[in-house]
């Protein structure tokens, strides 16, 4: 792990170079063990990942694509890096001595991505970490899965968490060309840990679905955490009136 990713875990704490900032909305270590163990699997040469942030995943994704032989292309996707994340990730990133692998885009990805498409870019890993409306993911979903070589994987995050992300993965693994690879799967499912967590939590906006008993234990039941990995086994040739149940 580069020296920049692990302070940053260490300290819980990120910088824009002026002042310092609590982290938050990262991936967690068995997270990130998840992206890299995908990356070793995949051997990609471009990867993708929609939302950046203070950049904790990207650094995930760079430390594994550094250990590739080949050029490697890494693409972030985030409108409001320079606003709401103060250019950290971005920052993180150079400060890393992976600036030279990252193109960061601050563009919305309904925006972006079809851009990319049309520029036949084509990818071998992405990552879904953006807004988590069940709308706004499947167009991230639907456009990656149209870049995405057979043989690659999508990482789909707060899968444990938000309903509409759990509906995604399960909208995914009814496609014929998908299968699922690899989750990091909850470690704790004892209902007074959840009681005392949604005690601690229940002032923080978006408690109510980071904390839902009903969304868990259904992931918990699928043998899913907070984070799932699916791979494109074969090209999606589903006809044009294609429909499961999900």
């Amino acid at each position: 792990m580069n020296a920049v990713l692990k302070q940053m875990l260490e300290s819980k704490i990120v910088t824009d170079g002026r002042e310092t900032y609590p982290i938050h909305s990262n991936m967690k270590p068995e997270e990130g063990a998840l992206i890299q163990r995908v990356i070793e699997t995949v051997r990609p040469s471009t990867t993708l990942e929609v939302g950046m942030a203070y950049g904790v995943s990207t650094l995930y994704f760079c430390d594994a694509l550094a250990r590739l032989p080949g050029p490697v292309r890494h693409i972030a996707i985030d409108p409001v890096q320079s606003t709401a994340w103060r250019g950290i990730g971005h920052r993180n990133v150079r400060e890393a001595g992976y600036g030279h692998m990252v193109e960061v885009i601050e563009e919305g990805s309904e925006l972006a991505l079809p851009r990319l498409l049309s520029g036949k870019t084509q990818i071998e890993v992405g990552l879904i970490d953006g807004w988590h409306t069940f709308d706004h993911a499947l167009i991230d979903f639907f456009y990656i899965n149209k870049m995405l070589a057979v043989g690659g994987i999508v990482i789909l995050d707060d899968v444990g968490g938000y309903e509409a992300i759990h509906r995604l993965v399960c909208h995914i693994l009814t496609y014929p060309a998908y299968r699922l690879f690899g989750t990091v799967p909850p470690t704790d499912r004892s209902p007074s840990l959840m009681g005392r967590a949604r005690r601690l939590l229940s002032g923080v906006p978006g408690a109510r679905y980071l904390l839902n008993p009903n969304l868990l234990e259904r992931s918990w039941d699928k043998g899913w955490g907070s984070c799932v990995a699916v791979q494109k086994i074969t090209s999606d040739e589903r006809s044009w009136d294609w429909h499961e149940e999900f």
